[in-house]
């Protein structure tokens, strides 16, 4: 040994804690002051039920949503430019319309109820990670 020392890059973990809109400003504000590897995000998962034989999950779609960049801004939940043809044909067919999804999030409330791996966050163009 020659006496000198090499420092070793330490590296710290963020943990976001998220539910609702609030909690996914959060995670879209630290997302943009730190490394992506670097943030951990626990959403509320106690919000979440059945519906229409779908798994719902309002907080976690709100923080996906939101860090795509394809929330919807105005509501303060969902996603932008949705539509809401599949509500309107439940609706005429006397279903349950208590709880509004709409098209594109009905699609990713099938993907996530279907048996199958967990979608990656590439799909929504998020850095590694993935959204059960």
């Amino acid at each position: 040994m020659n006496g000198s020392t090499t420092a070793t890059p330490t590296r710290s973990l963020v943990v976001a804690l998220s539910g609702g809109i609030g909690g996914a400003k959060l995670v879209l504000g630290l997302s943009r002051v730190m490394a992506p590897a670097d943030l951990v995000v626990v959403a509320n998962t106690g919000d979440d039920f059945e519906h229409l034989g779908l798994a719902i999950s309002p907080d976690l779609d709100t923080v996906m949503y939101v860090l795509a960049g394809v929330d919807d801004q105005q509501k303060g939940w969902g996603r932008r430019d949705e539509t809401w043809s599949f509500m309107a044909a439940l609706a005429t067919l006397g279903g349950e319309t208590w709880f509004q999804l709409g098209d594109g999030d009905l699609a990713t409330h099938v993907k996530r109820s279907r048996p199958s791996p967990p979608t990656s966050a590439a799909a929504w163009g998020l850095p590694r990670a993935s959204c059960r």
